[in-house]
């Protein structure tokens, strides 16, 4: 039935290849430029913590850069696809980004005045735990942002070696719980607990987890049969590319 769905769908799914190949050829053109862009665009960021009014955007954009770099290696593993493949390639410079943001958004706090009196302030001389989980979970998610954050390059790579720098980034998971952890909280806010609000992150760690599985070891027979089909319908659509421009060359 899901490839009957396919085949009635072909258009779309031509269309998508058509963006696909788009995209993978901009960025196979431009890879050197587009990790130097990043590059320069997080560090650029950084300049946002003197402007407090900012961080909740921030936050949210570390929020789905961390999201998205956790969930593009399964999914690359998954669907093998050159765009997926690309991407990947560049994830150490959409960690970085994604780490300048988590530190406009943290750092901030302390920054501004106000919220440092109101929120940090009334917590130094008392019991850490003590403060509201909103403020506990997200000085947590920030002091795993910065190991990650800080040994995101080479040379940290070449002095850790590949074994330990492999161990120490996978603080990136106890990260994800945190941060889905401080967006619980903020959403409960001071009011209390929501149970509804356990929802979100319930289904993302659960859709995570799913991917994982599937990285590993496809299990579901719909998901494998359209794979191979979008796999030979891709090659069916760069046969016949390939053979009118072959055409066309010919007739000029």
């Amino acid at each position: 039935m899901l490839i009957t769905l396919l085949k009635f769908l072909d258009p779309v799914v031509i269309f998508c290849f058509q963006l696909h190949d788009v995209a993978s050829d901009f960025i196979a053109k431009n890879f050197s430029l587009i990790k130097r862009t990043l590059l320069v665009v997080a560090y650029i960021s950084l300049f946002w913590i003197l402007f407090p009014a900012m961080r909740r955007d921030f936050g949210q954009y570390a929020e789905t850069m961390l999201l998205g770099i956790l969930f593009l290696s399964p999914l690359s593993k998954i669907f093998r696809i050159r765009l997926l493949s690309q991407l990947m390639g560049l994830r150490r410079q959409f960690g970085i980004l994604m780490g300048c943001f988590a530190l406009v958004h943290g750092v901030s706090y302390f920054v501004d005045p106000t919220s440092f009196s109101l929120d940090i302030a009334p917590y130094l001389n008392r019991n850490f735990f003590s403060m509201y989980p909103l403020f506990y979970f997200g000085i947590l998610s920030l002091i795993l942002v910065l190991p990650l954050l800080l040994t995101s390059n080479a040379l940290s790579l070449r002095f850790l070696g590949g074994k330990r720098w492999k161990v120490l980034h996978r603080i990136v998971y106890v990260l994800l719980l945190t941060m889905l952890l401080h967006i619980f909280f903020i959403k409960s806010g001071r009011r209390g607990y929501a149970v509804t609000e356990m929802i979100q992150p319930l289904l993302i760690v659960s859709g995570y987890i799913l991917l994982k599985v599937l990285a590993w070891k496809n299990f579901l027979p719909f998901l494998r049969d359209a794979i191979v089909y979008v796999g030979v319908r891709y090659d069916q659509y760069i046969a016949v590319k390939n053979e009118s421009t072959s055409s066309d060359g010919l007739s000029s």
